[in-house]
């Protein structure tokens, strides 16, 4: 019992490791797609800023069919330099008395802070004491008057003071520029954890403000924007570094001065996870970058710089809002691309932060999503590869199709449900490339096979046959099956005395067996038989194989009927064509058996050489059958289970034989279809005759049997071989009675 039971465990054994292997190695198709496989999933795995760009590119799919929906009532509202602010006060850089002015009226109309996406790193070139320098041809008493004013820096100076103004800057890797004192005044970030100054970005330098406004101003910030790869801002790094100072966005520096709360930085050994700011975390990917989620631009928040200098816009906009102050006059060159609009104010992309911090609608995508879809790709690849091979096209297809949309859809759910980044570019790929190469592997694989399966049987089935095997290759089993069958043997008689006529033509008895051969195999193969073998002068066939045939005994019999026929034509035209020639001419004939019984029908033989054929009794019985047309002078006998299976009115029973070789006797029938002679009622009337015959011979009445035998004789002198074949018999049995065993069973001597 042990035994057994550690044979089936190494059954097992085999079987999951053949298994392994089948999924690991395989086809060529399957190597194919293992490569496609780990070389996006190493892709995916490298994240370089092209492939991450190609990723991008599906968020801003979702981003545009889904933007965020802006609130009726914005707290952001931006104050623009734009071409109509411009054209009214003049050309960029304004004079800061005029800034100055600009912020005393936001602040009196309620704004709570206000941000300068602009930078002032040089101090203000149309300010009287400059001025005074700088002006050629004015009287000293106006030069002085000039240089004792107060500068205009000093004004937008107080200006800020008297409000919440957070200053603008820029970072630089340039080594040009000239680093400001404004690092040594930034309020220090936090940090929970890890220490998040190795993740973020850093840089050389940072440009700020000149120092008096500096000294005036509630915070600093950075509104440096990092574009992606094909130059569109998705995400913005809420801090940056110069040195071990950590410098915030505008956006996040408003907030904080707006809260009065410290920026805290919350970052473990993977990365940063998030800024808190107010008990609120903005979530960040590691390197501590905010994904924006936009809104469609909307120009409603937006107010002209001279409207706000000349009264136009007051408190009923601008009170307890946050205000940015940017340009989007074109001059300026301060415009941007993002996912919802290809052209914006640079601005608008603090504004848009801004906004979504507030209505606390970010988008996530940590680098965990990264790890859940390179997963998510190894499993379908892995589906792809043990599945497409083993299903048919459109299975697989549907299949694929119905998976990939089940992930975009996921993918969508997360995004608009949950706000989280999934992206399915990589998978989609993956799958396409893959399930191209499993396919054209397969369409390969079975153009070979169909190839293989032309050159194996083009000379042993019709071209019928041969195009329903390509066109349904899985019909073929190779291999060997057991399959009931109709089997056919053809011989020519008396080939010994026609080959001793051509001892000195070798070459003309093989265009004699040309002769028979190609006609004979021509009627098979429109019959839908095969041909198993030639054997000299002999042909072999069989129908049901390779492609099923529920009429195979009936095909087989008007087979044989036909080569008949045909072959009375063979030796009429090679009769005229010898006659021609002043050459002898040699009549074929032949005798053909046919059987039908259970075999077993595949490629038998070695590895190293096979041949598509059938093994069985029946197909040995066949062939006897054939050796005993000579000796009941018949041209066609069938077997009692081909009889069984056919149109019987042209069928005459001839005997029980049992043939040599064998113990078990069987009834035989020869074929009067060929014959013209017998048509209609004579060949009923025949039958007749024969039944009576054959009946009184099985029961020992020699007399009646042998007259009605002659009978037969003189009525059909064309069956004169067979009905004499009784006579002599009986007469046989009169001299020596056969004892009382006998049954009527002739046993045969020869094949």
């Amino acid at each position: 019992m042990s035994d057994k039971r550690g044979a089936k465990n190494r059954n097992i054994f085999v079987r999951f490791f053949y298994g392994l292997y089948d999924v690991f190695a395989g086809s060529l198709g399957k190597k194919f797609a293992w490569a496609i496989l780990l070389s996006i999933l190493y892709l995916q795995y490298l994240n370089t800023p092209f492939i991450e760009g190609i990723r991008n590119r599906s968020f801003d799919i979702y981003q545009r069919i889904a933007p965020r929906i802006e609130k009726t009532v914005s707290p952001v509202v931006v104050v623009d330099i734009d071409e109509k602010s411009i054209g009214a006060l003049g050309q960029w850089p304004w004079s800061r008395d005029v800034l100055a002015d600009l912020i005393t009226k936001l602040t009196e109309a309620g704004a709570v802070v206000i941000g300068f996406d602009i930078v002032f790193p040089e101090p203000d070139r149309l300010s009287p004491p400059v001025l005074a320098n700088q002006l050629k041809g004015l009287d000293a008493q106006t030069r002085k008057r000039l240089s004792e004013m107060k500068g205009s820096d000093e004004n937008f100076a107080a200006a800020i003071a008297n409000s919440r103004v957070v200053l603008g800057g820029f970072i630089s890797n340039d080594p040009s520029v000239l680093q400001t004192e404004t690092l040594e005044r930034m309020p220090s970030v936090n940090f929970m954890g890890v220490n998040p100054k190795k993740f973020v970005k850093p840089a050389a330098h940072y440009v700020g403000n000149v120092d008096v406004l500096e000294a005036a101003a509630a915070g600093y910030s950075n509104f440096s924007l990092d574009s992606d790869f094909d130059g569109i801002i998705r995400r913005i790094p809420l801090l940056n570094r110069v040195g071990d100072k950590l410098i915030p966005i505008l956006g996040l520096e408003m907030l904080r001065v707006a809260t009065g709360r410290n920026i805290l930085v919350k970052s473990n050994p993977a990365g940063v996870e998030g800024v808190v700011i107010a008990r609120s975390l903005i979530p960040t990917d590691g390197y501590g970058r905010m994904w924006i989620r936009y809104s469609k631009f909307d120009d409603a928040n937006y107010f002209p710089a001279v409207d706000i200098l000349q009264g136009r816009i007051g408190s009923a906009e601008i009170a307890g809002k946050l205000v940015l102050v940017g340009t989007s006059a074109t001059g300026l060159k301060d415009l941007r691309s993002t996912p919802v609009n290809s052209v914006v104010p640079g601005v608008e992309v603090h504004a848009q932060m801004l906004k979504t911090v507030f209505e606390g609608d970010f988008l996530y995508r940590g680098d965990l999503m990264r790890a859940v879809e390179w997963l998510v790709i190894l499993v379908f690849g892995l589906l792809l590869i043990v599945f497409v091979p083993r299903f048919g096209a459109r299975t697989t297809f549907f299949s694929v199709l119905f998976a990939v949309g089940l992930a975009v859809l996921c993918s969508a759910y997360l995004y608009i449900e949950m706000s989280i980044l999934m992206d399915v570019t990589f998978l989609m790929g993956a799958v396409t490339f893959m399930y191209i190469a499993l396919v054209y592997s397969g369409f390969r694989s079975a153009e070979q096979q169909r190839s293989q399966i032309r050159s194996a049987f083009s000379h042993y089935l019709s071209p019928e046959m041969v195009n329903k095997l390509t066109d349904s290759p899985d019909s073929l089993h190779l291999g060997g099956e057991v399959r009931r069958m109709t089997f056919l043997f053809c011989d020519i008689r008396g080939f010994t005395a026609i080959s001793e006529k051509f001892s000195d033509d070798p070459v003309g008895l093989t265009d004699l067996i040309n002769q028979f051969l190609t006609p004979m195999t021509d009627v098979i193969l429109q019959h839908g038989g095969t041909i198993d073998k030639y054997m000299g002068d002999c042909i072999m066939a069989f129908w049901n194989a390779p492609l099923e045939d529920e009429a195979h005994a009936r095909n087989a019999l008007n087979a044989a009927t036909e080569m008949q026929r045909r072959l009375k034509e063979v030796n009429r035209t090679s009769r005229l064509r010898v006659e021609e020639e002043g050459g002898t001419f040699t009549e074929i004939r032949v005798g053909i058996g046919l059987n039908t019984g259970p075999c077993v029908v595949g490629n038998m033989g070695s590895d190293q050489r096979f041949d598509y054929s059938v093994l069985g009794d029946a197909v040995n019985l066949a062939s006897r059958l054939e050796g005993q047309c000579k000796q009941y002078g018949m041209d066609i006998i069938v077997g009692e289970e081909t009889y069984e299976e056919v149109d019987q009115q042209a069928l005459l029973e001839l005997d029980v034989i049992a043939v040599k070789g064998k113990d078990r006797a069987v009834r035989i029938f020869g074929s009067l279809a060929h014959h013209d002679a017998f048509l209609g009622s004579r060949v009923e009337r025949l039958k007749v005759l024969n039944e009576e015959m054959l009946a009184l011979y099985r029961a020992r009445a020699w007399d009646e049997a042998e007259k009605k035998a002659v009978e037969c004789q003189t009525i059909y002198p064309e069956l004169n071989k067979f009905f004499g074949l009784y006579v002599a018999r009986i007469r046989e049995f009169k001299k020596t009675p056969p004892d009382d065993s006998w049954t009527g069973i002739y046993i045969s001597q020869t094949k």
